[in-house]
C-alpha cells in the first residue's frame, strides 16, 4: 500500500462519500434489516469497506470511485449481513461471502482502519476545530452526519467557516497520506487551520 495510491483513491472525498450514502440506502431497500440498524450505521460501516477497497483496487484498471461504484454495495452487504441474527431474511450464501476474501486482505483492511483512526486522532491534535467539522459532517466516531449549515450552528460558526474548516481538515488528511512513514513528517503549515473570520 503506497501513500500515492491512498492519494489518488482520496482525491474525490465527496464523490466517496456520496457513493457510501447510495450503497447504504441501497442496502436499507433491499435487505430485511432489525430495527436498530439506521442509515447512519450502514454510512459508517461503508466508510469501513471503503478502506477494503482501497486495499483491494488496482489504479491501472479503472479510476477508484469507478471501482467503488461497482463493488460497494457488495463489500457493504456482506460486512452488515455477517452481523445480523439468523432469523433475517436475504442473507447471501457463505460462499458468496466469503470468496473475495483472504487472511492478507484482512489484515491489510484492519490495518488501513488503524491508519485511519491514527490520523483522525493527529487532526483531532492539531486543529480540533477542523476535526469537529469533519466528525460531524461525515458522521465519525459515533457522530450523525449533518449538513455543513447544521454544523456551524452548532458549532457557533459563521456561514462559510463550516466549509472553510472542511477543506482545511480534509487537506490535512491527503497530506498525512503521502507521509512515510505515516506520523513522521514535521510539517505543519498553518498549524490551526484557516484564519478565523472572528479575528
Amino acid at each position: 500500500m503506497t501513500g500515492a495510491k491512498m492519494h489518488q483513491a482520496f482525491a474525490d472525498f465527496h464523490r466517496v462519500h456520496q457513493l457510501v450514502e447510495r450503497a447504504a440506502a441501497r442496502v436499507i431497500r433491499t435487505l430485511d434489516l432489525p430495527p436498530w440498524l439506521e442509515f447512519d450505521d450502514l454510512v459508517q460501516e461503508g466508510f469501513l469497506m471503503v478502506c477494503e477497497a482501497v486495499d483491494r483496487w488496482d489504479p491501472g484498471r479503472a479510476r477508484f470511485t469507478t471501482y467503488l461504484y461497482l463493488h460497494l454495495d457488495f463489500f457493504l452487504r456482506r460486512a452488515i449481513q455477517r452481523q445480523l441474527p439468523p432469523q433475517f431474511e436475504h442473507r447471501l450464501p457463505e460462499e458468496d461471502l466469503d470468496g473475495m476474501e483472504s487472511e492478507d486482505d484482512s489484515l491489510h483492511a484492519a490495518e488501513l482502519r488503524h491508519t485511519l483512526g491514527s490520523m483522525l486522532g493527529r487532526l483531532r491534535e492539531e486543529s480540533p476545530l477542523a476535526f469537529e467539522v469533519i466528525a460531524h459532517f461525515y458522521g465519525l466516531e459515533g457522530r450523525r452526519m449533518h449538513s455543513l449549515p447544521t454544523i456551524e450552528r452548532r458549532l457557533g460558526l459563521r456561514r462559510g467557516e463550516g466549509e472553510q474548516w472542511l477543506r482545511e481538515g480534509l487537506s490535512r488528511l491527503r497530506r498525512m497520506w503521502l507521509e512515510e512513514p505515516m506520523g513522521s513528517s514535521e510539517d505543519r503549515s498553518g498549524s490551526q487551520g484557516p484564519a478565523s473570520p472572528h479575528a
